[in-house]
């Protein structure tokens, strides 16, 4: 084993450029969640609209949506087993949050507003594309 200082940073595993875009987006997608929820995205400040709006949905993107993408696109970035699992859990709270507001969205009938059906689709193809590209590189998360 090598001791020397400096060795066990070096074996560390770099993550691919695919996979820092990626954790890119939850990052991004992180920022989003958080400034958007807290100013209910476009309505007014949360603490001065909860009498009027349901803010069930911008609390759960301050509590749960904002942290754990920003940690999952952080372990993504480093290659930590922890951001694996995370990334998979990022994953699948998109999938659900993104077939809701899919579903919502037709039941409201046209004209579909672009603003949220097109982060939706990202937020979609994102979740497929980081299980299906992590899971190839698994054996590499330390």
């Amino acid at each position: 084993m090598d001791t020397t200082p400096g060795a066990a940073i070096a074996a560390r595993p770099t993550a691919p450029l695919p996979l820092k875009i990626l954790a890119g987006f939850f990052v991004l997608v992180s920022a989003a969640a958080l400034f958007g929820g807290l100013f209910v995205w476009g309505e007014g400040f949360i603490l001065s609209v909860a009498d009027r709006l349901d803010v069930a949905s911008p609390v759960a993107d301050i509590l749960v949506n904002a942290p754990a993408s920003f940690l999952a696109g952080l372990g993504l970035w480093r290659m930590r087993k922890w951001g694996y699992a995370l990334g998979w859990f990022v994953a699948g709270f998109y999938l659900y949050a993104s077939v809701e507001i899919f579903v919502h969205v037709w039941q409201g009938g046209p004209p579909y507003a672009m603003a949220i059906v097109i982060p939706q689709v990202l937020a979609v193809l994102a979740a497929f594309a980081v299980m299906a590209y992590s899971w190839r590189l698994r054996e590499r998360f330390v």
